[in-house]
């Protein structure tokens, strides 16, 4: 009868040993982590939309990661959208003043790697510049027409949210 509690006792403790040092190691990187990311954001908003402040709006809305509007009045919006993958796409969609989109970028994106530089060339995404309300149709890519639906969902999805909340995300503070 000994015997055989031994093994799984000394199991749970190996069990609840390891997991101890994870939540540990969790505790150390997590803010490490967090300021990565925030750098990584930081980085592409100002590869794509230039150097500015930025600030993170309160406001949220269905579907969109965060709000972030700059000094130039422009809103962009951090939309995570489905491609070949659910939940695979990880996007900035900025919309100026005038209400156009002026620029669409993949932060992150886990397609496959020819779906992933296909829709993320200026050749697709120059598609979506200028557009000032959602349109139903776009120029899809060949063998990667969901990853070119996840993005155009998500241009759709700023466009509206942009539309419906004008006024509320330019006073914004």
């Amino acid at each position: 009868m000994r015997e055989a509690i031994k093994a799984p006792i000394v199991l749970t403790v190996i069990c609840a040993s390891v997991c101890a040092l994870l939540a540990f190691a969790n505790d150390l990187t997590d803010e490490k982590i967090d300021a990565a990311a925030q750098q990584q954001l930081q980085d592409t908003l100002s590869s794509t939309f230039g150097e500015a402040e930025y600030t993170t709006l309160s406001q949220s809305f269905d579907g969109i990661n965060q709000v972030i509007r700059d000094t130039e009045n422009r809103v962009i919006f951090d939309i995570t959208s489905s491609g070949y993958t659910k939940d695979g796409q990880h996007l900035l969609i900025g919309i100026g003043a005038d209400g156009a989109v002026c620029g669409v970028t993949v932060v992150s994106i886990s397609d496959s790697p020819s779906q992933a530089k296909a829709v993320q060339a200026d050749t697709f995404l120059s598609q979506f510049i200028g557009l000032t309300e959602p349109t139903p149709t776009y120029d899809a890519i060949a063998g990667a027409t969901k990853s070119s639906d996840g993005i155009h969902a998500a241009v759709q999805l700023a466009l509206e949210t942009y539309t419906a909340n004008k006024e509320a995300l330019q006073n914004a503070q």
